[in-house]
Formats: structure tokens, C-alpha cells, sequence
């Protein structure tokens, strides 16, 4: 379309169609490390995709109901707020919007972490199934999660070098994702046979490449991505057909840090606390800890009397 002097109409400013602009300044000003810049790409992709609308029509109300209608936890939810509070106050540098409607929004006090593995053994055995039929390197990012319980930006992260894999002393090398900080994780046939049987297939695999390489690349040869790593997250939730729909829309009933949590539930069972701790890289030793009093108080309920137990809100649904 063009106006009334013959010039075309200039494309509507969105958070998506300016997202790339922003992260590359990013990188280039204040030189932030990888996980940064994937956070900021995955909350500004999901806000970008509910808010959807001209950046200079957007606003407060608009944005607290992106958030209401999440229904997230209070840490993610601030942490999305961060993210689009630095978005705005780009934007607003940029004269592409005249103020920034997330000044107007306060963040939500932290509740308790609580953790929340998958309980249901049924759900959770066709869970495994449909990872185990997954497409590699999505079936071993999968595993690993499941089994070793480390984060999803710390798996993605992992290079060819960071896999050692010699008689005795097999382990990874962890960078944690929060702290920047780096630690060894052993890998164990008892709790982890999984993950170490597909390392060691992955890696004699990719034995000719430099160590610097990363462990999991996509189709185009660059390092997975954590968009393209949900994806097929979904697509394993529907093939156990774990999918509800919520509002309309379908969503995996579990999520990845789902995975992280059944994992440290299992972990707990074969190690003492403060190597769990050390595994899943808490800095709180309170974090670990929740993880070994639910494994203790499912005992204590499953050792009472059945008309004792109280049925689960899932039971009586």
C-alpha cells in the first residue's frame, strides 16, 4: 500500500519483528554470555507471540493479562518482566514507542519452590516410550534431563570436550547456567545407565571432531536451540498423548523442568544429599533437601494403612 505522496506504508514495529535488532545489541554492547541471550529469546518470543500488536498500542493492562494468563510461577514471572522491562526501554531509546508500559508493573513476591516431579507412573512410563522413539540428538537431550537432571540451557551447552568417557571415570562437565560456575558430574550405571549408553554411542559418533564442537547441533550444523528443543518437546508430549487444552489451546501437560524434578526425586534415592546437591547444582543445600523429604513423607504414606491415605487431587478429579 503506499500514502498519499507515493511512499509505501511502513510494516507495523512488534516485539517479533524487532526482537533480532534488540538481541544483537545485546551481544554487541553489553557482551552478554549465550544463556542470557536465550533467555531474553524465549520470554520475548512468547510475549511476542500473545502481544502481538503495534509496539506503541501495547500496555500495561495488556501486559498483565499476557502474565495472569501464564499462570507461572512468581520467579518466571519476573523474570519475564525483566525481560520485556529492558525491551520497552529499547525500544523507547530507539523513539519507536514514547513510553515504557512495564514501569507500571510490579513483580510478584518468590512463593516456596516446591517440587514437582511426574508422580503418575502410567503417564510417566508413556513419557519414556515416546523419548525413547524420539529423533536423535532430541532423544539423548531428553534422556539426559530425565536421568541426570541438570537444566535445559546446560545441556544445550555441553561441547564434544566436556564428555569423558574413560573405563572408571566417566563424567561430565557442567557449566552451570545461574552461576557461570563449572562443576563435574559422575556418570553411574546404576542410576544413570541411559544417558551413559547413549553418550558413549553419541560420542564415538562425533570421535573426529575437535572437542570445542557442540555436543548437540542442529540439521544446519549450529548448536540446538532451545525453540527448536521445545518443539520437539510438544510433539513427544503428544506422541504419549500427554497434551490438555487449556483456554482453547494445546499445551504439554508436563514441562522440561519437569524432568529435572522427577530426575532429583530418583537421584536422592541413590545418593547421599550433598551429592545430589552437587549434581543438579544447587547453591541452597534447602533446595536439595525438599527433593529428599517428599521421597520421605511418599514413604511414610505409602507404609500407612490405606484408610488412612488421603486420595490426590488427581484421584478424586
Amino acid at each position: 500500500m503506499s500514502d498519499a505522496n507515493g511512499f509505501g506504508q511502513q510494516p507495523a514495529l512488534t516485539i517479533l519483528g524487532e526482537l533480532e535488532d534488540f538481541l544483537a545489541e545485546l551481544r554487541q554492547e553489553d557482551r552478554l554470555s549465550e544463556n542470557t541471550i536465550t533467555s531474553y529469546r524465549c520470554d520475548l518470543r512468547t510475549a511476542g507471540l500473545a502481544l502481538c500488536q503495534e509496539l506503541s498500542t501495547i500496555t500495561a493492562h495488556d501486559i498483565q493479562q499476557f502474565l495472569a494468563s501464564r499462570k507461572e510461577q512468581p520467579g518466571t514471572t519476573n523474570r519475564r518482566i525483566a525481560s520485556l522491562n529492558r525491551f520497552f526501554r529499547w525500544a523507547k531509546e530507539r523513539g519507536y514507542v514514547t513510553h515504557n508500559p512495564v514501569e507500571q508493573i510490579g513483580g510478584r513476591l518468590p512463593t516456596e519452590h516446591r517440587p514437582q516431579p511426574i508422580a503418575n507412573e502410567h503417564e510417566l512410563r508413556a513419557l519414556d516410550q515416546a523419548i525413547a522413539a524420539a529423533p536423535q540428538p532430541y532423544r539423548l537431550i531428553f534422556t539426559l534431563l530425565r536421568e541426570i537432571g541438570i537444566r535445559t540451557d546446560e545441556v544445550l551447552n555441553l561441547n564434544l570436550g566436556d564428555v569423558i568417557l574413560e573405563p572408571g571415570r566417566e563424567m561430565l562437565l557442567v557449566r552451570d547456567s545461574k552461576s557461570g560456575s563449572k562443576r563435574m558430574i559422575a556418570l553411574t550405571p546404576d542410576a544413570m545407565p541411559r544417558s551413559l549408553r547413549g553418550l558413549r554411542h553419541w560420542v564415538r559418533e562425533m570421535d573426529h571432531l575437535p572437542p570445542d564442537t557442540p555436543l548437540f547441533r542442529s540439521s544446519r550444523g549450529t548448536r540446538a536451540s532451545y525453540d527448536t528443543l521445545h518443539r520437539r518437546w510438544v510433539a513427544v508430549c503428544k506422541a504419549a498423548r500427554l497434551i490438555d487444552v487449556v483456554d482453547g489451546r494445546e499445551q504439554p501437560r508436563y514441562t522440561l523442568h519437569h524432568l529435572r524434578h522427577t530426575a532429583a526425586t530418583k537421584l536422592v534415592a541413590f545418593y547421599p544429599e550433598q551429592v545430589v546437591r552437587r549434581i543438579l547444582g544447587h547453591r541452597d543445600p534447602r533446595s536439595t533437601r525438599r527433593y529428599t523429604e517428599l521421597v520421605r513423607n511418599r514413604h511414610h504414606a505409602a507404609e500407612r494403612p490405606a484408610s488412612l491415605q488421603v486420595p490426590s487431587q488427581r484421584e478424586v478429579m
